[in-house]
């Protein structure tokens, strides 16, 4: 009997997996019409399943020596002389057995000369060794292992969804191509294929049962989400025994697609109320009691830019300043410490004042906020059909009013970040048209025609 100390490869993406395999040499019980009985090679594996719990499977494998029972030494695991050919039996079964070690050994990596070992069928095995190519976690698993983990960082549901529909992606690309992808894979080769899948064979369909192509940007953002899971495990590499290189991470150069991620990142123009519109608002009351909440509700995101996310967790154990400052960390951005450091609005601070500090009291799912939000703008354009409100003004409007309002106050891009708990500039690209307006007005302001001057 054999006794083999082995650590696998993980089952999961997070913990290891140590086992222990007992490989040897025994016969059935049962025998056959002619009362002989088969020569096997048991192996055993014994492994942990966590919380004190451990757990064995058994495997079989023939070794194709049929005997009497009567001779087999259990002791020696070996024939014994009473048996014709013994000695040739002996060192056929000698073979297979030590073909079966190696392969255990190697976590079945090494398979055996099959000319050496006629007939060894080590198929059976092959389901304890996840490393081996057949059973092999390939990408789309770790992308689930991965989403799992970002569950447990809490993190939102749209962004949960994001990595689902960038994972439903490759699944559709490793059925088009007839295998799974491996981390293995991943290469500037691999890049241009799973590029010429998403531009010219895939499609999604449409609500109203279209099949279209993936626009530019959609693969762009598929990219950006998958380097994302891709940063995540190389950074683990060692712990998991993952064979992942870096080639994800080359950049591409000038104009050029050269590098691994494609596609363009999509710059979606910012969708404001206007200054009318959001007085008009404000001022307005509707009879409905839920409308003259959700009402609140949008005020509350327009004048301070927090998403639906975070809007509706402001409660009394959020720090706020006496002096009127607004400071919490936003789910989004959680990961990399940015913070909103903000000095509230005195429609924020009446809204504030209303709910007693507890803001918990508006929350509501985002399916039913915009279902009330696009009756409340159908009232509200009926109403005033000369201010041009849109019935489809979602919960990014509020946000997009309250940068825009600040943009068109001539607030520094500074403050606003730190006002909306942002640290990049790039992500403000969607309102440098408001901006640019801005600048316009200015420059015909300040640099206007001189006017001649009146005669004397």
């Amino acid at each position: 009997m054999k006794k083999i100390e082995v650590k696998t490869d993980p089952e999961d993406a997070y913990g290891f997996e140590s086992s222990t395999f007992i490989v040897r040499k025994t016969i059935r019980n049962r025998t056959d019409k002619r009362g002989l009985t088969k020569v096997i090679i048991e192996v055993q594996k014994h492994y942990y399943l966590g919380k004190g719990k451990y757990d064995d499977d058994l495997r079989r494998i023939s070794t194709g020596i049929w005997i009497n029972p009567c001779n087999w030494n259990k002791k020696n695991e070996k024939i014994n002389a009473s048996e014709s050919d013994s000695d040739f039996k002996n060192n056929e079964i000698q073979k297979k057995f030590a073909a079966v070690q190696t392969f255990v050994s190697s976590k079945g990596q090494q398979r055996p000369d099959q000319a050496y070992v006629e007939g060894l069928d080590l198929s059976t095995l092959v389901a304890f060794f996840p490393a081996r190519p057949e059973n092999k976690k390939c990408l789309y698993d770790y992308i689930e292992d991965y989403i799992t983990f970002r569950k447990g960082q809490r993190t939102v549901q749209g962004t949960l969804k994001e990595f689902k529909s960038m994972q439903n992606r490759l699944k559709a690309y490793d059925d088009y191509k007839g295998k799974k992808t491996l981390f293995d894979d991943i290469n500037l080769t691999w890049s241009d294929d799973f590029a010429y899948f998403l531009n010219n064979v895939a499609t999604y369909e449409r609500k109203d049962g279209t099949k279209v192509s993936y626009q530019s940007s959609t693969v762009g953002k598929t990219y950006t989400i998958l380097v994302t899971v891709l940063n995540h495990f190389y950074k683990r590499r060692n712990e998991l025994q993952i064979n992942l290189s870096d080639d994800f991470r080359i950049k591409a150069t000038g104009k050029s697609q050269n590098g691994f991620k494609r596609g363009k990142k999509a710059k979606n123009a910012a969708n404001p109320l206007s200054k009318t519109q959001i007085e008009t608002l404000y001022h307005y009351e509707f009879k409905p009691p839920h409308l003259q909440r959700t009402k609140d509700r949008f005020l509350w995101q327009c004048y301070t830019g927090i998403r639906y996310v975070d809007a509706f967790t402001i409660s009394k154990e959020i720090i706020i300043k006496g002096n009127g400052w607004l400071r919490f960390t936003p789910s989004k951005t959680s990961r990399y410490d940015i913070e909103v450091e903000q000095p509230l609005s005195a429609v924020a601070l009446e809204i504030l004042k209303k709910y007693d500090n507890d803001i918990t009291q508006l929350a509501i799912t985002n399916q039913a906020y915009n279902r009330e939000l696009k009756e409340m703008f159908t009232i509200l354009k009926e109403e005033y059909p000369e201010l041009d409100y849109q019935t489809d003004y979602g919960t990014y409007a509020s946000r997009d009013t309250f940068i825009t309002m600040a943009v068109t106050g001539k607030v520094d891009w500074k403050s606003i970040l730190k006002w909306v708990g942002q640290s990049s500039y790039t992500i403000m690209d969607r309102y440098i048209k408001i901006e640019d307006a801005i600048q316009i007005k200015a420059i015909k302001s300040i640099f206007s025609k001189p006017k001649k001057p009146k005669s004397k």
